[in-house]
């Protein structure tokens, strides 16, 4: 599990893809569709920045907090964010925390004090059904579904592959680092990925190359147990940088050093250099 220290790395990377709003994620934990989208830092003395507030379909302010660690502090985070929205909206917000650690939840959701009474609700995202999430046509909500209590992963990780097909270089590499970083969150599907991959099924890296340019064939698949025969393994052709990103992600996944070196093509001494960063 993530250090509280460290913590900011995956505070980061769900704040990133959050900018893409996970509009079934909203419906999913408050049944309500998202009227508009707010603005969320806060500048005054010091600048407060929350991680998503939307104006729901009934008018209501809807502010949520996402958090990878059981933080001691948060009911006194929640009230401070609660009041600024108060202050520049003019409206209390419903307040949700949803925890995506893999450890089990122990947020406190309420303040009591002698002159103070206040709570927000607290949830666990593996607490909901979340193939509406694998269903939904946003790779946001895609990706978001690692974190939840997911049956077939399989059906998942075909999913994250036909959507990633689609995306440009960029927006490509930038989504797989984000989902490298939330499998760190979960050790059992990291290590279900790890499997896979090591039986050569190299997901989320099954790219077939007449659909991208940026990959081309690779070496002949054998028969396997769980391979299908003939499947084709893909190599990245990109660019330098391309492949030294990609290279990243897999070392943060403790990816094996002889795999990344055949799928992306760098040499062993510069993966070997790589890792040494890492």
């Amino acid at each position: 599990m993530p250090k509280q220290k460290n913590s900011f790395v995956y505070d980061r990377t769900l704040r990133e893809l959050f900018q893409n709003v996970p509009k079934t994620l909203i419906k999913l934990l408050v049944n309500k569709e998202i009227k508009e989208v707010l603005e969320t830092s806060f500048p005054k003395v010091e600048e407060r920045r929350v991680d998503l507030l939307t104006r729901l379909e009934d008018d209501t302010l809807f502010h949520l907090e996402i958090q990878s660690i059981n933080d001691t502090i948060m009911p006194r985070r929640m009230l401070k964010y609660a009041s600024l929205i108060y202050e520049n909206y003019d409206e209390f917000p419903q307040q949700m925390v949803l925890y995506i650690g893999d450890r089990n939840i122990k947020i406190k959701s309420k303040i009591k004090e002698k002159n103070l009474r206040y709570n927000y609700e607290v949830k666990d995202i593996r607490e909901f059904d979340c193939s509406k999430l694998i269903e939904s046509d946003d790779i946001t909500d895609n990706i978001i579904a690692i974190l939840c209590n997911i049956k077939d992963m399989d059906k998942l990780f075909r999913k994250l592959n036909e959507k990633l097909l689609n995306l440009d270089n960029k927006k490509r590499e930038d989504y797989l680092r984000k989902l490298f970083y939330l499998l760190r969150l979960r050790p059992d599907i990291n290590e279900l990925y790890k499997k896979k991959q090591q039986q050569e099924l190299a997901m989320p890296f099954i790219i077939e190359k007449e659909r991208d340019p940026l990959y081309k064939d690779g070496l002949q698949k054998g028969e396997e147990k769980g391979i299908e025969k003939g499947k084709k393994q893909g190599v990245v052709e990109g660019s330098k940088d391309a492949k030294i990103t990609i290279a990243k992600a897999m070392l943060e996944q403790n990816m094996d050093i002889e795999m990344i070196v055949k799928l992306t093509g760098l040499s062993k001494k510069e993966v070997d250099k790589l890792a040494t960063n890492i």
